[in-house]
């Protein structure tokens, strides 16, 4: 109910004039005007020009109807400010689900800035029964990033996590990121292998995880990075929880047997990182490029020998270098070699990983193409000191398939999936999405923390 009001009330705020005051300009300033090119046209502006407006904090907003919304909505509390928002979503996989996810803002004493967010939930689903959540987001600076979350569902499901990201580990010349988790979801399917599996062969399955990752960045050149990262992790399968769908088991029992047992993955990747976007969770301008090879060897005590190479591009283009319109695109190209793993191993794409109209592993090969576009709209901007610091609403596009190997990828075998999502910006670092995707595959609309790229 509050992210539907929020898009009312976008008219609203697009009709408001918005004054600007303009500083008067030093005499010679005036007189030469903005350095020009050849040609007579204004120079670009530098990057450093671009992102000082998006700074925090935030020296002046227009105030406007969403904003006065947030802060009828939001309670302040000795802590800091909290707001308590409906959960209702209806998911390809579990279908509906509804409850309540209270969201608090803990402030620091002495600068009034947000230190931490706590984010609590409660939700029911037919298939999962009555879930609980604890999630907990610390910010020791304006960069670093841990997360530390728990869940127990009724049925089949938990998930406990922690995860810590440190850009500035050592200055600029050295980033770390690192997690560790034990889980159990019964939300992915399988549905064959290849990009014309069908829909009615979909069997629904846990996926069983738990292990760790650690990585160091070290910068080479400005901007440049290698990546070193190392994770193990055990994974097996069981029966899902989904009612009225058939059991993995019975239906690709060829694909069942290989993967119920515990399986683990030890690897090693090694990537080559461009990197000169102005956030690591909240881009508005840059480019993010990767190039990695992923190697896991059964000499160091994994249960396969294989390789996984990867390619992908992140690029985000600020319109009129205002952050109101931020045209962000995504390409990611992926094929595996070596032994043939179990299904849930190998590329797949579905809701999280590039095709949000489908459902979670919907479809798996040996490679994958996905690009995403999205135009990331700034419909409401509040002061860096409320606690929701931006609104976006944020049209897309979807589009990728999977492939056996990189010859075989056709143009044909591409799904196409439109949407919009409507997200909240907590900074410094907290983004939660609300995105609606339809298609061929029908309809999806997905809940979660965080940028999809």
């Amino acid at each position: 109910m509050f992210l539907a009001l929020c898009l009312l009330c976008t008219a609203s705020v697009h009709a408001q004039t918005v004054k600007k005051k303009r500083n008067p300009l030093p005499a010679t300033a005036a007189l030469t005007g903005p350095p020009k090119l050849f040609g007579g046209k204004p120079a670009p502006p530098t990057k450093a020009e671009i992102i000082k407006p998006l700074e925090t904090p935030a020296a002046a907003y227009q105030d406007n109807i969403v904003g006065r919304l947030i802060r009828k909505l939001s309670v302040e509390t000795a802590y800091g400010p909290l707001i308590t928002l409906p959960i209702l979503e209806s998911s390809k996989d579990m279908g509906a689900a509804y409850g309540v996810m209270p969201i608090m803002a803990i402030r620091n004493k002495t600068d009034r800035t947000v230190k931490a967010v706590l984010a609590p939930s409660i939700n029911y689903n037919r298939n999962l029964g009555a879930t609980l959540a604890w999630r907990y987001y610390i910010f020791p600076n304006e960069k670093r990033l841990i997360v530390m979350r728990a869940a127990m569902s009724q049925h089949v499901e938990k998930d406990f996590l922690f995860s810590y990201f440190a850009p500035d580990f050592w200055s600029s010349r050295l980033r770390l990121h690192a997690e560790a988790r034990d889980g159990i979801t019964g939300k992915p399917s399988f549905y064959g292998f290849g990009p014309d599996s069908s829909k009615s062969a979909k069997a629904n399955y846990s996926l069983h995880r738990r292990g760790e990752e650690i990585g160091v960045e070290t910068r080479l050149i400005k901007n440049l990075y290698a990546d070193l990262t190392h994770s193990y992790y055990v994974q097996s399968v069981s029966r899902g929880p989904v009612a009225g769908v058939p059991q993995l088991a019975d239906t690709f029992p060829a694909a069942f047997t290989p993967a119920a047992g515990d399986n683990n993955f030890v690897v090693h990747r090694l990537a080559l990182l461009y990197d000169d976007t102005d956030h690591p969770f909240l881009p508005k301008v840059g480019t993010y490029a990767s190039l990695s090879g992923a190697f896991s060897s059964k000499a160091f005590l994994s249960d396969y020998s294989y390789s996984l190479y990867t390619a992908e591009i992140k690029q985000y283009y600020n319109y009129k270098e205002e952050g109101h319109f931020v045209t962000a695109i995504h390409y990611l190209l992926q094929e595996q070699k070596g032994e043939t793993l179990p299904f849930y191993a190998m590329p797949q794409l579905g809701e999280s990983t590039g095709l949000r109209m489908a459902g979670e592993g919907r479809f798996t090969d040996r490679g994958r193409f996905v690009v995403n576009i999205e135009e990331r709209m700034t419909i409401s901007r509040l002061p860096f000191m409320d606690f929701i610091s931006e609104i976006e609403v944020a049209p897309f596009l979807d589009v990728g398939t999977v492939f056996p190997e990189l010859s075989k990828m056709r143009f044909r075998d591409l799904k196409w999936g439109p949407g919009v999502a409507m997200r909240l910006l907590i900074r410094p670092q907290v983004v939660a999405t609300l995105d609606f995707a339809f298609g061929s595959e029908g309809t999806n609309a997905i809940i979660k923390i965080g940028y999809p790229f």
